[in-house]
Formats: C-alpha cells, structure tokens, sequence
C-alpha cells in the first residue's frame, strides 16, 4: 500500500516544547477562541447555503443539553434493573504510562478543556449493548478520555468503565473527575505501545471501545499497534465507535492531527487490514455521538467478529 497518497504526514518531525506560561492561557480565553472559530465557521456555511448542516449542529447542542437534564432522572433506574459489576479492582499494564513524545502531552489542550459527553449516546448504547444478551455488567473503555465525564456516565448506568489518557495533565491537576477516579476508572497510557487491562489477575475485555477524534491524532507510523491495541482489547461482539477530523489542528505552533484522511480512507484503511472488524450501522443519528467535526462529521463504527484472516502488514 502507498501510505503517501492516503496519509498526508509520512516523517515524524521533532516538535518543540511549549512554554508552561502558554499552557496555563485561561480556560476563558480558549472556549472564546473556540466559539468565534464555530461562529466563523457557522457563517462560512450558511454564506455556501448550507443552512441544514447549520440546524444540525444546533439541534445537536440543545439536543445534548436536554439529555444533561434527563440522565440524572432515568439513570438510578436503569442502574437497579441491570447486574452491578463483579467487586475486584482495575489494573493497566503498559510500560509506557505517559504518551512523552506525543504532540498532545507537549500541547495539552484536549485534556486541559475537554471534558466531553453525549448521555444519549450512553443510554443508547446501554440499550444496544445489553439487549445483546451480555449476561453480566458490561464494560467500556475510552481512548483519549480526557476529563472522563463519559466514563463516568456509564459507570453511573452500572458499567465497569474505564478511560485512557496519553497526558498527565489531568492526573496532575486533579482536573474534572481525575481527582476521584484516577487510578480506579481513570489511567494515563501511551495508547501507541501495548497495553491490556486486567480485573483480579484476568485480562478484562471490553463491550464498547470508543475514541473521539483520537485517532487522527495518532502518527501514520503507530496506527498498527494503536489498532491492535483496540482488536486485542476489545471483547468478541462488541462495538468500536470512533470520530475524526481530517482538517489540521495547530495549538502553539505544533500540528496535533499527524494522520489526516477522509472517511472513506479511514474505513478503506481498516477494511484492507482488519477483517475481524466488520461495519455495522447502529441508527445514530449525528446528534447523538459525543464528538464530531462540525464542518465534516464522520464517523467509524464497527464490531468485532470471528477474524476471517491475519490482517496485512503496513
């Protein structure tokens, strides 16, 4: 496969450290900056006469707050009528705890902001999950998990849930709900080097695996083992859910998105090597999955099946 002509980046560059007085810009000042760059956008789109995408983005926020307001009503009762997970603790094995030369850990500002959910996705995917016939408390994992407010959403319907961050910034800032889930649902983890997780000595496999405009952000030369990773830890049967961005992102000079294809090369890319990772069509409707890109939303969903064959190198 020619990865030069579906993957812009094909060196790995060094990059620069920030400075610490950049990374402590006000919280304030970034959400600003990121209002006027959708303002912008909003108006870019509505100037090519795409009002619908601009209604859709819109829904999609109202449609976020409101189910903010309704979780915490229905969650206790869908807690009650679902098995709790078994007792036992959590424990990541890797021996790369922090992403060190991941542009993200020099430019934190994914973990230092975002704190992203979509609680109708969670009570969707509760549903979908365990209409499955999973006879036991189903578990979930997220990549990149930021603050981990969506690991904490499924643990609130009764998941054992557990979230993954290549930075420590949060883990050192006790930000959002590191302070009380770090170490427990909550880990720092090169998510580029092997890693499995592991419940009282047994390797814990994972009902749903999601990554919100994770993998773009991942250098062309790690996606093998970043996919492995999520093959290997992802339980036979359950779903794989991601979002990406193919536009760049560049935060103090240094450009975070390293891989940046369509959709159709994302699903082209994981067809030619994956075959235990099967498209399926769940019903979501773009309002209802936790991140996207407003201008381009797309999206990856898959399960995970009986393997047909190894997959193929590159």
């Amino acid at each position: 496969m020619n990865h030069q002509s579906e993957i812009e980046a094909s060196t790995r560059p060094a990059q620069p450290a920030v400075p610490e007085p950049s990374l402590r810009s006000s919280a304030a000042a970034f959400w600003l900056k990121y209002f006027f760059q959708n303002a912008a956008l909003a108006l870019r789109l509505l100037a090519r006469g795409e009002i619908k995408r601009v209604f859709r983005s819109l829904h999609a926020r109202i449609h976020n707050k409101v189910y903010w307001l309704i979780f915490p009503l229905v969650a206790p009762g869908v807690r009650r009528k679902a098995p709790l997970p078994a007792a036992g603790a959590v424990k990541l094995v890797t021996h790369h705890p922090v992403a060190f030369a991941s542009p993200d850990h020099l430019a934190p500002y994914g973990t230092m902001y975002n704190n992203s959910t979509n609680r109708r996705f969670v009570l969707l995917l509760d549903r979908i999950v365990r209409r499955g016939g999973i006879q036991n408390a189903p578990a979930f994992l997220d990549l990149g998990c930021s603050g981990g407010q969506l690991v904490k959403d499924f643990s609130d319907l009764g998941w054992r849930a557990v979230g993954l961050e290549g930075s420590d910034y949060s883990l050192k800032h006790k930000r959002a709900h590191w302070r009380e889930m770090a170490g427990k649902n909550l880990f720092t983890c090169d998510i580029t080097k092997p890693f499995h997780l592991k419940l009282d000595q047994q390797d814990l496999k994972f009902d749903l695996l999601t990554a919100w405009e994770v993998v773009e952000h991942i250098h062309p030369n790690d996606l093998g083992q970043l996919f492995e990773n999520i093959r290997s830890n992802l339980a036979e049967g359950g779903y794989f859910i991601a979002s990406t961005a193919s536009g760049p992102s560049i935060q103090d000079g240094i450009e975070l998105h390293q891989t940046r294809m369509s959709n159709r090369e994302w699903r082209e890319y994981i067809a030619k090597r994956y075959s235990d990772l099967e498209w399926v069509d769940l019903g979501l409707q773009t309002h209802e999955y936790v991140r996207y890109d407003f201008g381009e939303p797309s999206f990856l969903v898959y399960r995970k099946v009986a393997a047909k064959s190894e997959p193929k190198p590159g």
